[in-house]
């Protein structure tokens, strides 16, 4: 059970011999009375496991955004909440006994969520975005656990009509219109997949191979699975990550407080190299007992423009940290800047453009009030757009924050210092 609203509990449905609860947000939630549209478009979704350390349970695998709803997928299903008012639009359990992933967006007003039981997570299902209704279901290869007590999930990724599953050493691409499987790609003998990533149209993936010189990252069509072109790499460290698709920016090795970086241009040309100081690849969305998500960073890149965050500090006297943005030109390899005028809080970035960077200031519920920044392309100089109420704090500070129609959409990825799953809070931005 992860939601309770203003303290009306709702059973929805009953499967897999479970019971099934959720929560809208309006007196009326549940009850199928209409619901008056309220005079302010602020809305909340409390979380009701908030402060607890089962952070399992109230783990987000997904926030999809459609036309006129946001929907929560999460670890007992889909919950969906009328962008205007609130109240739950509809919810959709899980087909089997848990979901433990979900493409990060829909396609096409079509999603897959994978599901399972507490320890092994074997199936995929397509989902209409705008409904909730499963329209397919299929069983999909899985890795148990040597543990009784951890998962690991696959990690799912979605690109042009497809959901990519990246499972032990190999590739899986499913249509999200039939559940097909249309494609598989396995590491050669002797090779591993490192990292993979997927957006728009392909799927980048890094292979580690254990004979010197094998290393390469490679370019896939997402449709078909065909490699378009693959690039030799060296010094992959233990952490290669990849950050973009497009461009391709992969996070190489690590050595003290520097880091390493390549980066590629859509038809694999080699943009350059470049180091930066210590910064902060933590993922947002890391819990323990669960791994292969595919996991959320501090990261966003718009045309030339690398945004990436400084390792969080602690604030002298005060019971939180903060960063601050950097900005590289994937050009040059250089720092343009280093953001200033912002608040002793940590940044979660919102979009790129070329005005520059929208962020979120996560506040402090004690003394903060949360507040929507730009930081200038040019200069890094924070702008303030909008102040939030103080009352949604930290929620802000591991979790996606999007934003649509002069309005912020907050959803934490964890019960890690958050109050609410949802949060929706007018800006007047455009």
């Amino acid at each position: 059970m992860l939601f309770v609203a203003l303290g009306l509990v709702v059973l929805l449905a009953v499967g897999a011999g479970t019971a099934w609860f959720v929560a809208g947000t309006g007196p009326d939630a549940g009850t199928g009375a209409p619901a008056a549209e309220a005079a302010s478009a602020t809305w909340a979704v409390p979380l009701t496991n908030a402060g607890s350390s089962d952070f399992t349970t109230g783990l987000a695998y997904a926030g999809w955004q459609t036309g006129t709803t946001f929907v929560r997928v999460q670890k007992d299903g889909l919950l969906a909440y009328d962008l205007k008012t609130g109240k739950r639009a509809w919810g959709t359990p899980s087909p089997g006994e848990q979901l433990c992933g979900a493409t990060p967006d829909p396609s096409g007003g079509r999603g897959a969520v994978a599901y399972g039981s507490a320890t092994l997570c074997d199936r995929l299902a397509g989902v209409d975005a705008a409904t909730g209704r499963i329209t397919w279901k299929v069983r999909i290869p899985a890795e148990k656990s040597r543990l009784a007590t951890s998962l690991i999930a696959p990690q799912i990724m979605g690109a042009d009509g497809m959901a990519v599953l990246h499972v032990e050493d190999a590739l899986y691409g499913y249509r999200l219109s039939d559940g097909a499987r249309a494609w598989t790609v396995r590491a050669p003998d002797g090779c591993r997949i490192r990292a993979v990533n997927g957006a728009g149209i392909r799927v980048a993936v890094i292979t580690e191979c254990y004979l010197d010189g094998g290393d390469s990252v490679a370019m896939l069509d997402a449709r078909t699975g065909k490699t378009t072109w693959r690039r030799p790499l060296t010094d992959l460290g233990l952490s290669a990550v990849v950050l973009s698709v497009d461009p391709l920016v992969i996070k190489l090795d690590d050595q003290g407080d520097k880091n390493f970086f390549t980066a590629f241009d859509s038809r694999g040309g080699k943009l350059g190299d470049f180091s930066t100081g210590k910064i902060d690849l933590l993922p947002m969305n890391r819990v323990a007992f669960i791994d292969g998500l595919t996991e959320q960073y501090r990261v966003t890149v718009h045309g030339d423009r690398l945004y990436l965050a400084t390792f969080p500090e602690n604030v002298p006297g005060l019971a939180r940290s903060r960063n601050r943005a950097i900005a590289v030109d994937l050009r040059t390899g250089k720092q343009v800047w280093e953001s200033s005028g912002t608040r002793d809080t940590m940044l979660t970035y919102v979009r790129a453009d070329e005005r520059g960077l929208l962020a979120l200031e996560a506040g402090d519920r004690r003394d903060l009030s949360p507040r929507l920044v730009r930081l200038d392309a040019a200069t890094g100089k924070a702008a303030g757009v909008a102040e939030l109420p103080q009352a949604y704090g930290t929620d802000g500070e591991r979790a996606r924050v999007l934003e649509r129609d002069g309005a912020l959409i907050i959803m934490p990825w964890t019960s890690v210092a958050t109050d609410f799953a949802v949060i929706h809070v007018p800006t007047g931005t455009g």
